[in-house]
């Protein structure tokens, strides 16, 4: 019992410093000093420590030796560098599943458009980002090749590190699974240069998400 709850406690610290760096609360570039955000959020140092060593992990903080840990800061350059090379990846892999596919493929791809769009509509932004990267990673799988799958699988977790800093999610005037119909509708007609052309417009509209996304003007952690 004492360990369940001592995981809830770690879990609620990890959620609540996560959800204070995406909504910009606590800016990149901030320091994450354990006593400050320990007496903020009423707890001890433990579940500090063990949050701030999972978002580590997830790559959304950096810890510098004899400094501490910080929220990282990518630049413009690198966020839009790497939605490129993913867009470049991402549509080898739409035009090798594209020509190849079948239809109980095609089925699984709707269905993950399906949960995706239940997802999206319950606004459960991580919920929503695993889905989104399961049907990219699923075009990925049908393509056949391992690598690529591999590479993909690297750049979607670098962007979703992206996404969550910039929070783009709750300012999307429109459902993101349009577009991915799109690009299995064109997988499914074994157009493989449509389907490129759909995973190119889909990325652009990323990217034009993450440059557009508001920012806070104060923190709401003082660090």
């Amino acid at each position: 019992m004492v360990t369940g709850k001592k995981q809830n406690s770690e879990n609620l610290v990890y959620l609540k410093i996560k959800t204070a760096i995406r909504k910009k609360y606590i800016k990149q570039g901030s320091q994450l000093v354990e006593v400050t955000l320990a007496q903020q959020l009423g707890v001890s140092r433990t579940p500090v420590r063990s949050a701030i060593k999972k978002l580590e992990s997830e790559g959304l903080v950096k810890s510098i030796t004899n400094r501490g840990a910080f929220v990282i800061t990518p630049t413009k350059k690198e966020i839009e560098e790497t939605f490129l090379v993913r867009a470049e990846l991402e549509c080898m892999a739409a035009k090798l599943t594209a020509a190849a596919c079948t239809d109980s493929q095609i089925a699984e791809l709707r269905k993950l458009i399906d949960f995706e769009q239940s997802i999206f509509n319950e606004q459960n932004i991580d919920k929503y980002y695993e889905a989104n990267d399961n049907l990219h990673l699923k075009i990925a799988d049908f393509s056949g090749n391992s690598i690529l799958r591999i590479y993909i699988k690297e750049l979607l977790e670098k962007a979703r590190i992206y996404q969550i800093l910039h929070d783009p999610f709750h300012k999307i005037e429109y459902s993101p699974t349009t577009e991915h119909l799109d690009i299995v509708n064109a997988i499914a007609q074994h157009d493989p240069e449509k389907a490129c052309i759909a995973i190119r417009k889909h990325i652009n509209s990323s990217i034009t998400g993450l440059q557009t996304a508001g920012q806070k003007d104060k923190d709401y952690l003082t660090l």
